[in-house]
């Protein structure tokens, strides 16, 4: 597998897990569309990266693992901070 093969796994690895997370209630509309979309692909791509300069020696399959990871943790960072967000903003009011 060349690095753009991978790359390209990574970014369809992070997609995937942006379209699973459409079903968490946050920022719903275009931008949340748009966040997800950004935020999964952008997740995988760290994930993995941030595994091969820890392991470099690990095969490429396991990178994969490594990207799906980071996709999940991207968005329920993301996830998390929007509630944080919006909590402050409703009991302000």
């Amino acid at each position: 597998m060349n690095a753009l093969d991978s790359v390209l796994g990574w970014m369809a690895i992070g997609a995937a897990a942006s379209l699973a997370s459409m079903v968490w209630p946050f920022l719903r509309g275009g931008a949340g569309v748009f966040v997800k979309l950004f935020l999964g692909p952008l997740g995988a791509i760290a994930g993995a990266v941030i595994s091969h300069v820890i392991l470099p020696d690990e095969p490429p399959t396991e990178r994969l693992l490594f990207a799906a990871v980071g996709a999940v943790a991207a968005l329920g960072l993301s996830q998390f901070a929007w509630y944080r967000y919006a909590r402050a903003k409703s009991l302000a009011t």
